[in-house]
Formats: structure tokens, sequence, C-alpha cells
């Protein structure tokens, strides 16, 4: 069964997958930030462009994938085991065609991230300005490939990202199965209470094993200095138009990065979803 880590893109996703295969490893592996063919643990993206290229579906085609979606995770579950998928596509329902449902699903892990945040650091990762990327936030058919690039044809690219508030309402009203939404600014504020919640939510789900000696070694593996390291030291497979992928990790850089009128602009367009989350 699929257990999902769900995210908008650059809302602390990655940190969560890493910190996962740290802890759910052997203990002999070294830990490095990107995944080998030989791990014995694995987490890995949804859609993926090698399934869908084996399962002769055009990666390129979003409606096609879309019709799919489901038929793929079937065969993703035929293993027979739990397999912790990375998305950031919203949770939806196109032409009939469902994100997933019951039968594949067991639950997911939802991170969320104050859009002001998102809007610096998605800026940095595309490459592009603060302006079309809060642009982006806002548009509701908002597609991205496997590589998070932008993308201009409505049809291209496998994942409906959706606007910011879309894609947070679509995880937290799923209700087939439970939801664990955890914000990334608890996350930085609360590591080991929160890591400790995502490791107690899985327990419940798949009884994986609580061994809070490992939690505080993954917490320590993961630490946002020690990624930046690695990155410099073997580079990141996610990297795209920016220099590095972990590039600060931080609370708050909205308020020295992004303009009044753009803060204004995520502000109005997210004012229910930043209240209810505590942004506002």
């Amino acid at each position: 069964m699929i257990i999902w880590l769900a995210s908008y893109p650059k809302s602390g996703n990655t940190w969560v997958r890493l910190f996962l295969r740290s802890y759910l490893s052997k203990n002999k592996e070294e830990f490095n930030i990107n995944q080998k063919p030989n791990d014995n643990f694995k987490i890995n993206r949804f859609p993926n462009n090698k399934m869908l290229k084996e399962m002769q579906i055009d990666s390129g085609n979003f409606f096609e994938i879309a019709k799919n979606w489901i038929t793929v995770q079937e065969k993703i579950n035929l293993n027979n085991r739990l397999n912790i998928l990375k998305t950031h596509n919203a949770m939806c329902t196109i032409d009939k065609s469902k994100f997933t449902n019951q039968d594949n699903t067991l639950g997911a892990v939802y991170i969320v991230r104050d859009p002001r945040d998102v809007a610096v650091s998605f800026s940095h990762h595309l490459g592009i300005s603060l302006t079309d990327v809060v642009d982006l936030m806002i548009n509701e058919e908002h597609l991205i490939s496997e590589k998070d690039f932008v993308l201009e044809k409505k049809e291209a690219g496998s994942t409906l990202v959706s606007s910011w508030s879309n894609h947070y309402n679509s995880w937290k009203n799923y209700n087939l199965r439970k939801i664990l939404i955890i914000k990334y600014e608890d996350l930085i504020k609360k590591t080991f209470e929160k890591f400790y919640e995502i490791v107690l939510y899985l327990n419940k789900l798949e009884k994986i094993e609580i061994d809070v000696k490992r939690i505080k070694r993954s917490i320590e593996l993961t630490k946002f200095r020690n990624l930046q390291d690695l990155e410099k030291k073997y580079g990141f497979e996610e990297t795209t138009f920016s220099k590095t992928f972990f590039r600060e990790g931080k609370i708050g850089s909205w308020k020295k990065e992004l303009d009044k009128d753009l803060s204004k602009k995520i502000q109005k367009a997210f004012e229910a979803e930043m209240i209810e989350l505590g942004y506002l």
C-alpha cells in the first residue's frame, strides 16, 4: 500500500523524505542525499517518468497520465509492501479519474509552508522572478514536469500542482484516509517532536518501529547544514536552475526578499488558508 509524502513544491517535502530514508534504512548503510539503485529502502516520486515509459504512457501528456493514475499505483502495489511515494500533485479528479483511491492508499503526510516563503524558495529553484512565481502559485492549472520545470502548454508535464490554496485544501479535505498535516515551520521549531509525530503516524498505519535514538540520529544526519555540505561534496540530483537545492531553509525569508505588493497579492489570494494555518 502507498503512503504519500505530499506537498506544494519547496515546502519541506525533500527534508522529510531524506529523514525517512535515513530512519527506515539499515543502520550499516551510509547516508547519502542521492538515492542509489541498490538502496534497501527507496522513496520514489509519483508520477515517475521511468515507470510511465515502462508502461508505455506518454510522460509529456498530463491527461494521459491522469487516466492511468490508478493503474500505475496498482502496479506499484503488486510488490505487497509499504510504498512511500513523494508527490507534488494535488489530490484531484480529472475527467472522472481520481488521483488515488482507498484500495491503493493507506495514508499521507502533508507538509505545508507559508506561501510567502514558498514563493521566495520556488523563485530561486526555478530561476525566475518572484512576480512570475506568485502568478504560478495563483494559477489553478499550474503543471510541472518531474524536475519542476515551468511548463507553457496545458497538456504538457506530469504533475498538476494547481494553486497553493487548492493544493493544500485538496489534501486537507481527503477523507477516505487519515492525513497527517505538518507545518514546515513546526519542523524547524520543534524538530524532534514533529519527526516523532511522523514516525508515530507511520507506526499506526504500518507498525513501523518507534526508536527514539534512531529518530535523533536521523535528525542529526538531515540537519540543513549537513545536507548543504553533502550537496557541495556530491551534488544533488534534484537541483535545477539554482546553484544549490538546499539554499537556506529558514522561516521568514520573505520579509527581506518579497516586496510589499507581492506579499499583499499572496495574502489576498490565500487569506482564508493563511489565517487558518496561523500565517496571518
